[in-house]
């Protein structure tokens, strides 16, 4: 009876450490974490570059966004989410939820910037940290890989895409919906709908979610990216097209501006042509 007492005592003991694992540790406000994995305890410079993976989840677990098999350099600031992310080691992935408004100030992704309201939780591992000159060596080492691995990718999609694919200047492109309406040529307002997403089917930009029609006049520069207008060129109003573009003809080597599409990334968009006006 005694052993009974003693290996139960020590169940409940095991138990409730376990339970507080699972817990969030409160850091500041409007931000709490909890680890999921412990790395080498190898501790993090104030002034390095960190390389980070990392996964935006809703407060319900669904995918806000993830880049498959992307590092991200963050450089450090006075942000209050640097300091966070400066407090753990080396090797450490950790789950932190944080006020949804706290993160947008720090990371402009798409899906997680529709609003300012509730949390996100962030699943991070700390890959490493460099000093910066280190860091840029890394860095533009992943960027070469991933030049090469998107050839590969987007190979692979083309070779297994069913229908007929037009080619035009390197850009590739499907009818999905042909009208015998008014054409697009030089200088005409075109409104349409669109929704952008990657190779893997992660969707970076919707316009139906933001519950806009976007306008802009074709062929005027810096109003859309250069493989759009050459893949919408000749076509008329109410089609439906699909647009696949290799990163050279999309955001190229840089991603885009708000981070939300990484370096040598092919994308693809589903666009509903509105209105075109000559």
């Amino acid at each position: 009876m005694r052993i009974f007492i003693l290996v139960f005592a020590l169940l409940c003991i095991v138990s409730c450490k376990e339970e507080k694992a699972k817990e969030f540790k409160n850091h500041s406000n409007g931000i709490s974490y909890k680890y999921l994995q412990v790395g080498n305890e190898e501790n993090v410079d104030s002034l390095h570059v960190l390389e980070v993976q990392l996964m935006v989840l809703s407060e319900f677990n669904d995918t806000l966004h993830f880049v498959q098999d992307y590092h991200y350099f963050l450089e450090p600031s006075e942000h209050i989410l640097d300091s966070v992310f400066r407090q753990f080691h080396v090797g450490d992935s950790v789950l932190l939820k944080i006020d949804r408004a706290i993160f947008n100030e720090y990371f402009k992704f798409y899906k997680v910037l529709q609003s300012d309201d509730g949390v996100v939780l962030l699943s991070l591992r700390l890959m490493n940290s460099y000093e910066k000159s280190v860091a840029d060596k890394v860095k533009l080492a992943a960027i070469s890989r991933r030049e090469l691995e998107e050839q590969l990718a987007l190979k692979k999609y083309l070779e297994a895409l069913k229908g007929e694919l037009d080619t035009l200047e390197g850009v590739y492109r499907q009818i999905l919906l042909e009208t015998d309406s008014t054409a697009i040529q030089f200088g005409s307002e075109v409104s349409i709908h669109y929704k952008g997403y990657f190779l893997n089917g992660y969707v970076f930009d919707n316009t139906h979610d933001k519950s806009i029609t976007p306008t802009f006049t074709f062929g005027r520069e810096y109003q859309m990216i250069e493989g759009f207008q050459t893949a919408l060129s000749g076509r008329k109003e109410g089609e439906k097209v699909k647009i696949i573009l290799p990163s050279r003809h999309a955001f190229g080597e840089e991603g885009s501006l708000a981070g939300i599409v990484p370096p040598y990334t092919a994308v693809i968009y589903d666009v509903n042509i509105i209105k075109v006006i000559n």
